[in-house]
């Protein structure tokens, strides 16, 4: 779309002038459908639709935390795996060593130790094959997920404040793919936009708590 300046002459002489935004094709189609919108309509649909990112301020907050745990969680799995995989690896180490000097020293036969052997360097690659695929946790993923979730909350003031450059951005950031007709803006979200838009399925509920996504949170969040 583009924007077009209208500028309509008063009875007293001056002018009262509008932006409308229409179809950029100069040229269309006689079944092309026409669309043109005024600019603050077109401005404060684009608005209304980035508030259904927004969470209550006390939602908020929980899902703020929520967020952060989850993250610090990973990391310390990631941390314990990596450690048991290290203190194994050391063990296999220790135990070929053994072997070898039993071997050397007379009392492992030749076919019993080469049998134990190729048990024992099977596990150490399979434990080496494992420590270098094991889930490396990076703390500015954590970081990234809170930002983009704080961008979600401030979507609506940070449109109503920006320069066209700016909206143009924050569209190409949390959308795919914008339609109009005639009387409605259709944003289709990047993810996780979409799922904040849609708000996360109730699973189960029981009391004052529901399971959303394997999160417990409060009933009256959603």
């Amino acid at each position: 779309m583009t924007g077009e300046l209208i500028r309509k002459k008063l009875k007293t002489g001056g002018f009262n002038e509008h932006i409308y935004y229409r179809c950029a094709n100069n040229h269309p189609d006689s079944d092309h459908p026409k669309v043109r919108w005024r600019a603050k309509d077109l401005e404060d649909a684009v608005t209304k639709d980035f508030q259904t990112l927004r969470l209550a301020p006390e939602y908020a907050a929980w899902f703020r935390k929520a967020l952060a745990a989850a993250f610090t969680n990973i990391g310390e799995t990631t941390a314990r795996q990596q450690k048991a995989l290290q203190k194994r690896k050391s063990e296999v180490e220790g135990m070929q060593e053994k072997l070898l000097n039993a071997y050397l020293g007379g009392v492992v036969e030749q076919h019993v130790f080469e049998a134990k052997s190729a048990v024992l360097k099977t596990e150490l690659a399979d434990l080496k094959k494992s420590f270098e695929t094991a889930q490396q946790f990076d703390p500015v993923r954590g970081e990234g997920a809170i930002r983009i979730f704080e961008l979600s909350q401030k979507a609506a003031d940070l449109w109503g404040g920006s320069n066209n450059t700016l909206k143009r951005d924050l569209l190409e950031t949390l959308s795919l793919n914008r339609t109009v007709s005639d009387v409605s803006l259709c944003i289709t979200k990047r993810k996780p936009f979409d799922i904040l838009a849609e708000r996360p399925k109730i699973e189960e509920s029981r009391g004052d708590w529901i399971r959303t996504s394997g999160l417990l949170v409060p009933n009256q969040a959603l």
